[in-house]
C-alpha cells in the first residue's frame, strides 16, 4: 500500500520535490513556498495498520533537543493502539535554531518586528495537515496536537495565536515558561505588541486545550529552564508556572465573561519526561 505525498509546487528558486507517505514508519520532507521555503521540515511519521482514510491525525512536537525521531518512536505504540496517523515535524537547529524560530513560532524577526503570519512556524502545522489530507485523499477534517517541554511552549502559543485552525484538541506538557494572556506585558512574556485583541482571546478560550503538568517537574536548577526575571515571575519551576498560567487565564476569562475550555491535569509522580507524559495524553485522543 503506497500513496504519493506530493509537496506544494514551489517557486523557481526552490526545486519541486515529491516524496511518498505509506503504511509503516518513515520520514518525508515538507517544503512550504508560502512560508519559509528555504527552511525545509522533515516530518517523521507512523502510519499504523488500523488507520482508516477518515481516521484521526495527531501531531507531536519535540522538545529543545529537536529529536523528532525519538518522539515519534515513543509515540508509535500509542498510534498503533488508537489507530491514528502520527506526524512529528522536526524544526531542526540548522533551519530553526533558537527559541525565536521554534518555541516562539518564528513570529518575530531578529530585530523584534512582527513577521507575516504566513511565515510563522505555527502555520506549517496547518499546511502539513492540509498536504497530507489532500494528497492522500483522506476524509479527516481536524487534527490533534501535543507538545512536550519546548514543544509544549510551541503548542500553548499555537492556541493563543492560531485560534482559527482545524486543531480540535491541543495538549501542552511541561512547558518551561509561558506567554501570559495579558495584553499589558510585552511579547514573548505577554500579548503586548502582537495585535491579539479581546475578540481573538475569546476564540482562544473556546478552543479545547489541556495543560499537562508533571507533579515532580520542580527542578529549579534545570539548565533548560528559563530564569529571566520575567520567567521567574511566573513561578520558580515548570509545575508552578503551569498552575499560574491557568490561574491567570481563568481570572481573565471570568472578567471577560466567557467560558474557558482550557483545563490543567496533573500527572502524579512524573517529572520532565515525554515518555511518561505521552501515555496520559494519548488517552485523550479520540
Amino acid at each position: 500500500m503506497r500513496q504519493v505525498l506530493g509537496l506544494f509546487f514551489l517557486c523557481s528558486a526552490v526545486p519541486c520535490m515529491a516524496e511518498a507517505i505509506h503504511l509503516g514508519t518513515d520520514v518525508f520532507t515538507f517544503v512550504d513556498p508560502q512560508g519559509n521555503a528555504e527552511r525545509p521540515i522533515r516530518v517523521f511519521y507512523h502510519w499504523p495498520k488500523n488507520f482508516r482514510p477518515n481516521g484521526p491525525i495527531h501531531f507531536v512536537m519535540h522538545g529543545v533537543k529537536r529529536n523528532a525521531q525519538t518522539y515519534r518512536d515513543q509515540w508509535i505504540k500509542h498510534a498503533d493502539a488508537k489507530g491514528f496517523l502520527l506526524l512529528v515535524p522536526e524544526f531542526s537547529k540548522k533551519h530553526y535554531g533558537g527559541s525565536r524560530r521554534y518555541n516562539l513560532g518564528y513570529m518575530l524577526s531578529s530585530k523584534g518586528r512582527l513577521r507575516k503570519k504566513s511565515k510563522w512556524s505555527f502555520t506549517a502545522i496547518e499546511r502539513i495537515f492540509e498536504q497530507v489530507v489532500e494528497e492522500n485523499q483522506f476524509g479527516t477534517q481536524q487534527y490533534s496536537l501535543y507538545g512536550h517541554s519546548a514543544g509544549g511552549q510551541f503548542v500553548h502559543r499555537f492556541v493563543l495565536f492560531m485560534p482559527d485552525t482545524r486543531c480540535k484538541l491541543a495538549i501542552a506538557a511541561n512547558p518551561g515558561w509561558y506567554t501570559m494572556p495579558d495584553q499589558e506585558i510585552p511579547y514573548p512574556y505577554g500579548l503586548g505588541n502582537t495585535k491579539v485583541d479581546d475578540a481573538q482571546l475569546r476564540r482562544c478560550f473556546a478552543k479545547k486545550f489541556v495543560l499537562l503538568l508533571g507533579s515532580k517537574d520542580t527542578d529549579t536548577k534545570d539548565k533548560n529552564l528559563r530564569k529571566t526575571p520575567e520567567a521567574n515571575a511566573q513561578g520558580p519551576h515548570r509545575f508552578a508556572r503551569g498552575k499560574e498560567y491557568l490561574r491567570q487565564s481563568r481570572t481573565l476569562a471570568k472578567q471577560m465573561k466567557v467560558k474557558l475550555k482550557w483545563r490543567v491535569q496533573t500527572v502524579r509522580n512524573v517529572g520532565h519526561s515525554n515518555s511518561k507524559m505521552a501515555p496520559v495524553a494519548a488517552k485523550m485522543i479520540r
